[in-house]
């Protein structure tokens, strides 16, 4: 009977032993786990609603869930809004993200002066340096990088051309409160000037103004060049209504635009661009410093046609120009 008991108290503890064992690797392994699977605080500030934007949003948001980068969004839009420009990003710093994206060259500036700390990755800027933003291109120092949607409009004018030779005059429509607009347009008046070609300009401060400057302009010019300009891009449908009433053809340096009824692009591609950005914020949040990573340009341009845009202006979709195009329906 006393052996039994023995027996009996030995195996008691035996099983205790086990299960603490047990208990003890269980609670080992979800340390573990935790350390490997670590999540990231991000915040977003885009400057106002529109396609071009919403897709560089997007396509960063994309690229993140695609790499298995666990994130907590905190998404704000500043609707055009410029006392909040400061008043977001200070919001930020108390929820104490770990990055901050930036949509639009306004959005980086307001968060550039508030924090030095905290890394930021901008897309929609056109010209970082010009901006303050960054030192230069190839080395940003301090706190912030990212992609500029600069793109060089002399190879999508000659591509226009091919299709409408006869053009001899471009009209531009832009916020003069935009400083990337300012930035294309020296841009595009060198490369028209290069080209014996002439620029009428008419520079606008709210969109009720669009309908207006089209009408001025439709007597002076052959095509419409659309800039990447905020207040422009937002009222894109609003543009293309007017300019085809007016039959004027245009090319768009971004294929958001293109999307809203403008005819044609070959320029940025804002979801890509977006993407490209999440990959450069996705080395950050591994270790790397913003001001060792330089300003990256978009990677992938598609050429873009708006069909009913075409179809108004009664070309024909047949033609050589649009054989490598997508086609938007």
């Amino acid at each position: 009977m006393k052996k039994l008991l023995v027996l009996a108290i030995l195996c008691s503890v035996l099983l205790v032993g086990c299960s603490q064992k047990e208990t003890s690797n269980s609670v080992g392994e979800k340390s573990n786990t935790e350390i490997t699977s670590k999540s990231y605080k991000v915040g977003i500030i885009k400057y106002m609603d529109q396609i071009s934007l919403d897709e560089a949003k997007e396509g960063f948001i994309e690229e993140m869930e695609k790499n298995g980068i666990e994130v907590e969004y905190v998404d704000k839009n500043l609707n055009g809004d410029m006392s909040l420009v400061t008043v977001v990003p200070e919001k930020m710093l108390s929820d104490e993200v770990d990055l901050i994206y930036t949509v639009s060259t306004i959005a980086t500036q307001g968060a550039k002066n508030t924090t030095e700390d905290i890394p930021i990755v901008f897309s929609a800027v056109t010209d970082p340096v010009a901006a303050e933003l960054v030192d230069s291109i190839e080395k940003p120092g301090g706190n912030v990088t990212g992609v500029s949607d600069y793109i060089d409009p002399s190879a999508q004018i000659d591509e226009f051309l091919k299709l409408y030779p006869n053009v001899k005059t471009f009209g531009v429509i832009y916020n003069s409160a935009e400083q990337n607009s300012q930035v294309q347009l020296e841009e595009l008046k060198k490369v028209t000037e290069e080209k014996g070609l002439g620029l009428e300009i008419s520079g606008i401060s709210t969109v009720n103004d669009i309908p207006l400057a089209i009408t001025s302009l439709s007597g002076k010019i052959d095509a419409l060049f659309a800039l990447t300009d905020n207040m422009v891009a937002s009222a894109a449908p609003i543009v293309s209504e007017n300019l085809l009433k007016n039959n004027l053809p245009s090319l768009s340096a971004e294929e958001g635009q293109v999307k809203n009824g403008l005819l044609m692009s070959e320029g940025v591609n804002y979801r890509e661009q977006g993407a490209q950005a999440a990959r450069m914020a996705i080395k950050i949040l591994q270790g790397e410093k913003p001001e060792n990573l330089p300003v990256e340009y978009n990677e992938k341009n598609v050429k873009k046609v708006n069909e009913k845009a075409a179809k108004a202006l009664n070309l024909d979709l047949n033609n050589e120009i649009f054989k490598d195009a997508e086609i938007i329906k």
